[in-house]
């Protein structure tokens, strides 16, 4: 009996039209890959020996999932457990970026960019520049949060609107952004390349369509290491299924047994 223990890269991609994989990227170390294969049965006991015996067993239906653990915090794998449309944000400067009114001292502000720089604040009045110390204080230059410490300059004491509101010019780095939601259930052609430690044999295994359900739970904060668990469906692949050495949802490749 062969003993197994596999390791090795998960790769995802696009599937192209032929259901052949496009061009792969690597989802980074992953600490779990497992498919989970199961049926549906439609069964039929009889009532004539007073035991209720099994006479019908029937699949109504095949399914094939997948759980994948990943170490790796990235936009990839964000933006398939997010179903995340990512946006790249080039370095570039702000002016002019009307800052809320009516604010108080202590009142943290966010600013519109992340990992600022350079940050200079003009007062409501449209003239007065803010003093770095004095007035406001850098609370997170990479969470791009500042501090107000005398509100007197960021508001213009009107009662009503319309309020002339202190504004803020600063330069920010690149970045990118994942809004949640923003597209499609993401569907991949998985790839897993591994080798049984235990025996030194390669493997290689394909999922054809992966559609990935969002990530049930994000740990943020936590006392320990944090991973990314994902989970979905294997989709029928009905390209593929009508040639034999691939099937409809996967194979599996290894070396002859011996």
């Amino acid at each position: 009996m062969k003993d197994f223990r596999f390791q090795g890269k998960v790769w995802a991609g696009m599937r192209n039209a032929d259901g052949s994989p496009g061009p792969l990227t690597w989802l980074g170390d992953d600490s779990e890959l497992q498919i989970k294969l199961s049926v549906t049965k439609d069964e039929r006991h009889e009532s004539y020996s007073g035991q209720s015996l099994l006479s019908v067993s029937t699949t109504k239906e095949k399914k094939a999932e997948l759980s994948i653990k990943l170490n790796y915090f990235s936009k990839t794998n964000l933006g398939l457990g997010l179903y995340a449309t990512a946006v790249d944000v080039a370095t570039g400067s702000a002016t002019g970026e009307a800052l809320p009114i009516n604010v108080a001292a202590g009142d943290v502000i966010r600013l519109a960019h992340r990992d600022v720089s350079s940050v200079v604040l003009t007062g409501a009045d449209g003239t007065t520049p803010l003093v770095l110390g004095t007035d406001f204080s850098i609370e997170s230059a990479p969470g791009g949060l500042i501090k107000v410490i005398d509100p007197t300059h960021f508001n213009d004491g009107a009662v009503g609107p319309p309020q002339a509101t202190a504004t803020a010019a600063y330069t920010f780095a690149a970045s990118v952004r994942l809004p949640m939601f923003t597209s499609d259930p993401p569907e991949r052609y998985i790839v897993f390349d591994g080798k049984n430690t235990v025996t030194g044999e390669t493997v290689r295994i394909e999922l054809y369509r992966c559609q990935f359900d969002p990530i049930s739970q994000l740990d943020m904060i936590s006392d320990s290491l944090s991973e990314l668990q994902m989970g979905g469906s294997v989709l029928y692949d009905d390209v593929n299924a009508a040639d034999a050495n691939l099937g409809g949802f996967g194979r599996i490749e290894q070396a002859p047994d011996v």
